[in-house]
């Protein structure tokens, strides 16, 4: 693929200061926000309508959004990009938004939430197998802390619900779609060392859903098509707010912090998930609730740790080399 052979003129200008990289968590704490109500909608949404007309519904929603900024960016794809922009929307939207949906109707809530969790460990598992970046001791031990906290909320504070989980061959469609968020968010950040993040997320989303409209008008014709006018308004949520905003978000953060530190906001989703519940549907908050909110805090402060410029030199030169020959500096770490 060509991805990135005239880097030095088409690429993007990026300031990767200690303001820029504020914005980065800036732009990353909000898509989580917004991630976290995903999951409510998708649990309201996802029995009444077909799983891959849901995504692709959400994909062309969130296409009407992000198009309009496109277009303005001076920095057009090339054709021969393509491809490689074609493979990020497959894995990242494709796969990961009709996965989703799949689950939201057949996967157990308890088996979802802690495959859920282990996005950060896959994540830092694939470069570690396809880019040779070691993960280091900061970030091992904040994703196993966030781990236990997230854990902790899923089970209600139970040894015994714990104790009583089997995982279902079901459960691999989870495991596909953490996997394939993750694939994404690496070859995305790949992507971003020649264009800007409205450029790849509009043109991941736009294959991504292109993929998925035949399965989902199949879907339609065969096995119907009806929403009340509730799930209309969930259904622009997930498409404009989410497929939209939030993927613009995400990959706006990873451009300026890297993938890694990205992944370990993914813990927050569920985090917003429970304050939404609490906040819009009424639910109480019990003691497992606060200890697994305070788990997953210290677990994502614990990871970034050596994010910190002052910390950078804390890779080794061994890693350093690997991430000059991967991901040159035009663009942040992954660590």
């Amino acid at each position: 693929m060509a991805l990135c052979q005239e880097a030095e003129e088409s690429a993007v200008s990026r300031d990767h200061t200690g303001a820029a990289r504020r914005l980065g968590y800036a732009a990353v704490l909000l898509a989580a926000l917004l991630y976290g109500g995903n999951v409510i909608a998708g649990r309201l949404v996802a029995p009444l309508v077909p799983p891959l007309a849901l995504a692709a519904a959400r994909g062309v929603l969130g296409l009407m959004v992000l198009l309009p900024f496109a277009w303005r960016e001076p920095h057009k794809p090339r054709l021969q990009d393509l491809p490689y922009m074609a493979m990020v929307g497959f894995l990242g939207i494709s796969v990961a938004y009709g996965t989703f949906a799949w689950s939201m109707q057949n996967s157990p809530a308890l088996n979802a939430a802690i495959i859920f969790a282990t996005f950060p460990a896959v994540t830092l598992v694939l470069l570690a197998i396809g880019w040779h970046v070691k993960p280091g001791r900061y970030q091992i031990a904040g994703i196993i802390i966030a781990f236990t906290g997230l854990t902790l909320v899923s089970t209600q504070g139970s040894l015994d619900r714990l104790l009583a989980l089997r995982f279902q061959p079901v459960d691999l469609v989870l495991l596909v779609n953490v996997t394939a968020c993750a694939l994404s968010n690496i070859l995305g950040q790949k992507m971003m060392q020649c264009y800007s993040p409205t450029i790849t997320s509009t043109c991941a989303l736009f294959f991504g859903t292109l993929f998925l409209l035949p399965g989902g008008l199949w879907e339609v014709v065969h096995q119907g098509w009806y929403l009340p006018w509730i799930g209309w308004l969930l259904l622009i949520y997930m498409g404009c707010i989410i497929a939209g905003l939030a993927v613009l978000l995400n990959f706006e953060a990873i451009n300026r912090l890297g993938c890694g530190p990205v992944a370990m906001f993914n813990n927050l989703n569920p985090l917003f998930a429970i304050a939404l519940a609490a906040w819009i549907l009424k639910e109480n908050l019990s003691w497992y609730h606060v200890a697994g909110i305070i788990l997953v805090l210290g677990g994502v402060l614990i990871s970034l740790w050596q994010h910190h410029p002052a910390k950078e030199t804390a890779l080794s030169p061994e890693n350093k080399k690997h991430l000059r020959r991967v991901f040159p500096p035009a663009g942040p770490p992954l660590l």
